[in-house]
């Protein structure tokens, strides 16, 4: 858990998200969870989803942005409008029962096994109240390796932003994770 907390720490100081041109955690006004897909190569497409308790209902926002490199440096150009997908309070008190059942809050941030490329997954959670089991309230997992517990929590995600069989069968199809 001290490593968990030193390497968040450090992560936060650099303030990756808007040299990314992403909303920052601490703006979040909400219990919420974001997934973000980081193909390894240059001018592809980064997938954002937002699953967040709001004040009315639950819902989960889906970005897409363009992945530039430039001279090194890395930035995500939005491409559309952010797609609105509402949950049923019941699908929003499942998932957060799968993420507490997975132990998600004790994952290692960060994975031990070195690769030189892959696409990158970004798991994190951000709740108003303190979590029991690691006294915070923001966590985060990064991933490029296959991690079956991680994957198991990323894909339940996905599959609550594509309810549509169209959806669901065109985002199974992408083989996302290395299974």
């Amino acid at each position: 858990m001290n490593e968990n907390i030193q390497v968040i720490t450090e992560y936060n100081k650099t303030d990756n998200w808007s040299k990314l041109g992403l909303q920052h955690h601490k703006n979040f006004k909400y219990d919420t969870y974001r997934l973000i897909i980081i193909p390894s190569w240059t001018n592809s497409i980064v997938y954002e989803y937002i699953l967040k308790n709001h004040t009315v209902k639950p819902q989960i926002l889906v970005n897409q942005y363009r992945r530039i490199d430039k001279n090194g440096e890395v930035f995500f150009n939005k491409m559309n409008q952010t797609t609105k997908i509402s949950l049923s309070n019941e699908k929003w008190t499942d998932f957060e029962k799968l993420v507490a059942d997975k132990c998600f809050w004790t994952v290692p941030t960060k994975s031990k096994k070195r690769f030189l490329d892959g696409t990158s997954w970004i798991l994190e959670v951000k709740k108003r109240k303190v979590n029991d089991c690691s006294n915070q309230n923001y966590h985060i997992v990064t991933r490029v390796d296959a991690a079956p517990i991680f994957f198991e929590l990323c894909d339940d995600l996905l599959k609550l932003a594509n309810s549509s069989k169209k959806e669901l069968d065109d985002l199974l199809n992408k083989s996302w994770t290395s299974d």
